[in-house]
């Protein structure tokens, strides 16, 4: 596939479309619709939002020699640090706010994740107390790159996520430029696909 020397992509071109987890929906219903028209969220994001990859080789001793071969696993991802520009509204701030404080909340110091939904566990499982409410304070998000026009081109989807930090609001009154904030994302799946047809994508 030919490319020119000119045509690169830039780190700003990139915008995360976020769903928001079941229990946040239902806990801040009436404020998120006040605050928010749709559900996904977008958010202008930039730096560098896709993890290392690593399915690692094993070394298999064969007489005096030591053999090259895949492990064919792949090892847990590293967690992510997605950089985004905050709205206006500090509309995308405060809505990864609340879903850090669904995991403890900031006045109580308790979690909303105290009991077992019991709908389809057999009576003879033994459960942690975590291991089944997690699936409604996960969430899945997508982080698109963009090209020359801002057409999205490629697509990065992360499945089972959860914010895990979010940082400090980066703001100067000596700085023009937007103020900014960096979310830490953990997540159990992430898959890759071209949004665009490949054999459309010339030079």
């Amino acid at each position: 596939m030919l490319q020119a020397p000119l045509n690169r992509s830039r780190s700003d071109k990139f915008v995360m479309v976020l769903d928001l987890p079941k229990a946040l929906k239902a806990k801040y219903d009436s404020i998120i619709d006040a605050n928010f028209d749709i559900d996904p969220v977008q958010f202008s994001i930039y730096g560098a939002p896709v993890p290392a990859i690593n399915v690692p080789a094993i070394d298999v001793p064969f007489g005096g020699q030591v053999y090259k071969a895949s492990s064919m696993s792949r090892p847990a991802y590293d967690p992510i640090n997605v950089k985004f520009l905050i709205d206006n509204g500090y509309k995308n701030y405060w809505i990864l706010w609340n879903w850090l404080n669904l995991f403890n909340d900031a006045k109580t110091s308790t979690t909303d994740i105290t009991t077992i939904n019991p709908i389809n566990i057999p009576a003879n499982t033994k459960l942690t107390k975590m291991s089944y409410p997690m699936s409604d304070y996960t969430s899945r998000f997508t982080i698109y790159g963009l090209d020359e026009f801002n057409n999205r081109i490629i697509s990065f989807q992360y499945a089972n996520a959860f914010p895990t930090s979010l940082s400090e609001i980066g703001f100067s009154n000596q700085d023009p430029a937007e103020i900014n904030s960096t979310v830490t994302f953990v997540f159990n799946q992430m898959h890759v696909d071209l949004v665009k047809d490949v054999d459309q994508m010339t030079c």
